[in-house]
């Protein structure tokens, strides 16, 4: 048996992200990774992502391993990957302006743009406040 891993990450967008875009990049990762059984948040802010991932160690990896190959991603950079007991995150979520909207427009997804609990201290708000 597999065991748990989160695995933490930024990268900016290649091409700046429209408000559709942004729908598409939600509606595929929140379908993927809930039918993956991966768990975390994606968050988008100042045009760069930031995204924590949970679950099965090969699981993590092999979508580490494609998050890294996808040329809409650049400057894709590791800020955390270690074992955990337990889960931070219950579901899959995306945090981002305007997502209220896409809620109206994509019911189906309303569940991943719930308001999140996000850990205080996290590597991943430091990482974010980093502009290098």
């Amino acid at each position: 048996m597999s065991s748990l891993i989160e695995l933490t990450y930024v990268s900016e967008p290649a091409q700046a992200m429209s408000f559709l875009g942004l729908m598409r990049l939600l509606y595929h990762s929140y379908s993927n990774n809930q039918a993956l059984g991966i768990t975390g948040v994606l968050i988008y802010e100042n045009d760069r992502f930031g995204q924590v991932i949970q679950g099965k160690e090969d699981q993590i990896d092999a979508l580490w391993n494609r998050i890294q190959k996808d040329q809409r991603h650049k400057n894709v950079r590791l800020i955390d990957r270690k074992p955990i007991s337990e889960r931070t995150f219950s579901k899959w979520t995306m945090v981002f302006q305007g997502r209220d909207e896409i809620a109206n427009a994509l019911p189906e997804v309303k569940g991943a743009i719930e308001d999140v609990e996000f850990p205080t201290g996290h590597p991943l708000l430091l990482a974010l406040k980093d502009k290098k």
